[in-house]
């Protein structure tokens, strides 16, 4: 199961929302954690 790398959250695949960064998805709980993904993406490069 893939992992929010901003709040840690472990998440059904199929429910979670998708972002494209350097052709790798990451996956998110919420709008919110995908913002804040996409605003600083190296502040998350230890949870990728």
């Amino acid at each position: 199961m893939p992992v929010d790398p901003v709040c840690g959250i472990e998440l059904d695949e199929d429910l979670a929302l998708i972002h494209d960064h350097n052709g790798k998805n990451f996956y998110f709980c919420c709008n919110g954690c995908r913002k804040i993904f996409i605003k600083k993406p190296r502040k998350y490069k230890n949870n990728i």
